[in-house]
């Protein structure tokens, strides 16, 4: 029977079926994400059972949330989930190195055609290089935490194929706000979204991981990108070699319950207006609206391609006088490379301010929250009321770029481009 690329890689890791029905699955699992505030859920629970992770070589750590803590509080969490992870020795304990999203595809456990799971939803930007990614509640990574294993009911897949070039003023990011407009919120609800990338340069890697990572906005299970040279060619750079005799690809003839077409060359630039991510308007049919904060940051963005788009922009410019520009780097590893190539220079230089690799406001957390009266455009994933800061405050979403204009010209409107 062919298969999608999905379909395959979860066959490929299966235990055994379900009695009495083909749609659900035991599988075994390549690798387990989690982070600081969600895996401190499962600690007392995990510890009273005297339970052991099944493979502490194949579990990645990070304290993304509470990098470095705001309160007493949150920092007694964050101690007692690094004090758990060193107590189980789990290998990769990612101290104060980033956003775990980003993290992981940094590491060589992430591989295409793997099946991983996290404790948060945004694992799913792993399907940026062909990895079968997906977010998971506590008492689920409780159970696989413990036995490598899980169980998934058999995503329907959706076909997604990119052709056309996409123009420079647009990025992966106004390609998923683009496809979030003709899903909605829960067009994908538990399907894989499988990305096909036929476009005349192909996407960047950078491209491909903003996508992957708001597929879980349109209500996906999982958003795979089909592996091809640009997977290659990142694997190659970041591990320094390449094995692809595991990968898989989907069969030509394999069922999809649906197929969008999308031609980049029609793309202009897109913003999600305030209080969801599907609200989907092109910038230029957007009223001028004035900005106070700009935020380049969270898992959705802020990799090294996009801190110099915004260099490239600010450069010889200054920042609005009445606009906070915050800028988190996604990892660690990003702000290194971004301070090697002066980007940090350029930025700071303009007006803007960095703070510590980690999720910051993009949920409400710290290092620039919204207050009653902030109106920002930001880089992060989803601008839910109150996710930011404050209930009454305001948020839009769009790329690097438009963020970056924005901080500029001080506000969004239709002549930023």
């Amino acid at each position: 029977m062919p298969l999608t690329l999905s379909e395959k890689i979860i066959e490929a890791k299966t235990i055994d079926h379900f009695k009495a029905d083909n749609h659900y699955r035991n599988v075994k699992i390549d690798a387990l994400l989690g982070h600081d505030a969600t895996i401190a859920l499962l600690i007392d629970q995990f510890e009273e059972r005297h339970l052991s992770i099944w493979d502490p070589t194949k579990v990645i750590f990070t304290n993304d949330h509470f990098s470095s803590a705001a309160s007493a509080e949150r920092a007694d969490i964050s101690n007692k989930f690094i004090a758990f992870s060193r107590a189980n020795a789990v290998k990769h304990l990612m101290l104060d190195k980033g956003i775990c999203h980003q993290v992981l595809v940094e590491h060589e456990l992430c591989q295409p055609s793997t099946l991983i799971i996290g404790a948060d939803s945004h694992t799913i930007m792993a399907g940026g290089i062909g990895s079968c990614a997906t977010g998971m509640g506590s008492t689920d990574i409780l159970y696989a935490l413990a036995t490598g294993t899980t169980w998934l009911k058999i995503p329907e897949s959706i076909k997604i194929v990119f052709t056309g070039q996409l123009n420079e003023d647009c990025s992966g990011r106004d390609i998923i706000f683009e496809l979030l407009n003709q899903l909605g919120q829960e067009g994908a609800q538990y399907c894989a979204m499988e990305f096909h990338d036929h476009s005349d340069s192909r996407l960047s890697q950078d491209d491909r991981f903003a996508i992957a990572n708001m597929a879980v906005e349109c209500g996906g299970k999982f958003g795979v990108f089909v592996p091809d040279e640009i997977t290659q060619a990142y694997i190659k750079e970041r591990d320094s070699t390449l094995d692809t005799r595991t990968w898989v690809t989907p069969d030509v003839d394999a069922h999809y319950v649906r197929q969008i077409n999308l031609d980049l060359s029609t793309l202009t630039p897109r913003v999600a207006k305030p209080w969801s991510p599907s609200n989907i308007v092109p910038l230029s049919s957007l009223e001028t609206t004035a900005i106070n904060v700009a935020f380049l940051g969270s898992c959705s963005s802020a990799r090294l391609s996009d801190l110099a788009v915004a260099a490239h922009e600010v450069e010889g410019k200054t920042i609005h006088p009445n606009v906070r520009f915050v800028i988190i780097p996604s990892s660690q590893e990003v702000f290194k490379q971004a301070l090697y190539r002066g980007y940090v220079a350029t930025l700071t230089e303009a007006g803007a301010l960095f703070n510590q690799s980690s999720c910051g406001p993009c949920g409400g957390i710290d290092k620039g929250v919204l207050g009653r009266d902030d109106v920002c455009v930001s880089t992060s994933n989803r601008n839910f009321r109150g996710r930011m800061g404050h209930w009454d405050s305001q948020t839009y979403l769009a790329s690097a770029r438009t963020v970056t204009k924005a901080a500029l010209a001080g506000s969004l409107a239709p002549t930023l481009y």
